[in-house]
């Protein structure tokens, strides 16, 4: 326990240095307030002002302070990686619903339809971004964020700084988390996917029984009406799923990272 909070000994100033690296590690990647758009010094500065505050309640064994005089470089590693960890695997919850957003916008034939995403650095559709969108609206109302955060605190104690010991054998679980995220995207869009291919065929039964019918200049505007009416329709049980969702993707951030 630090005796005097902020009258940091050489001891201290390094082992407030290994939280600060965890913590900016953590709010450079977390979801949400990670993103490009927010600049770098606030980001610091939001990294530090959280090290301050959990700094004093944390405590240090002997082991841990004679563990600086040999392996700063490593240990600093180790601190960024696991906050790396931490705040990527939290956008695992969001990358579910860009996955739907993407399945539906190539469903209803708005795949041309990209434009420029600040905040992810690339191209996005706009259905893609209405998706995102919600997730997000949802997980601030519910304070995901503030749960993602106490979660990142808990690690301290789980997985304590200045121990050289990493446990490689929970890696492969990130395969399995990609899996089901990807489950859950194909989950969320399946309902109007399914619903735009049936449309299709029936689209394409009548063009056999009606030749005259143009059923491929037909189809363009049938797909994207059918498919706003069906993202309408299914937009209320498609948040009602979302804390089940934020809960899972929660759950296995923290067990993959209680592993190491």
């Amino acid at each position: 326990m630090i005796a005097s909070p902020y009258q940091f000994n050489d001891t201290e100033l390094l082992l407030f240095f290994m939280v600060l690296v965890r913590m900016t590690s953590f709010v450079v990647s977390w979801p949400i307030f990670g993103i490009e758009n927010i600049s770098a010094p606030v980001k610091i500065l939001f990294a530090t002002v959280l090290s301050f505050v959990i700094f004093p309640t944390l405590h240090f064994k002997a082991s841990q302070i004679q563990a600086l005089d040999n392996d700063l470089m490593l240990l600093a590693i180790r601190e960024a990686f696991i906050g790396l960890s931490v705040g990527y695997l939290g956008r695992f919850f969001f990358f579910a619903f860009r996955i739907a957003g993407e399945m539906i916008t190539q469903a209803v034939g708005l795949g041309a339809a990209q434009m420029f995403n600040p905040a992810l650095g690339g191209q996005t559709s706009s259905l893609e971004q209405l998706y995102v969108g919600l997730a997000s609206l949802f997980y601030l109302a519910v304070n995901g964020h503030h749960f993602l955060i106490t979660g990142l605190v808990g690690t301290f104690e789980t997985v304590p700084v200045a121990q050289m010991s990493l446990n490689t054998s929970q890696f492969f679980g990130v395969t399995n988390m990609a899996q089901e995220v990807i489950e859950l995207g194909l989950k969320l869009s399946a309902p109007i996917v399914i619903s735009i291919l049936v449309i299709n065929l029936i689209l394409g039964v009548v063009g056999k029984t009606v030749p005259q019918l143009n059923v491929l200049v037909t189809s363009f505007p049938v797909n994207i009406l059918c498919g706003f009416a069906l993202m309408m329709i299914s937009m209320p049980m498609l948040i009602d799923q979302m804390p089940a969702f934020l809960e899972l993707s929660t759950t296995r951030v923290f067990q993959f990272v209680g592993a190491f």
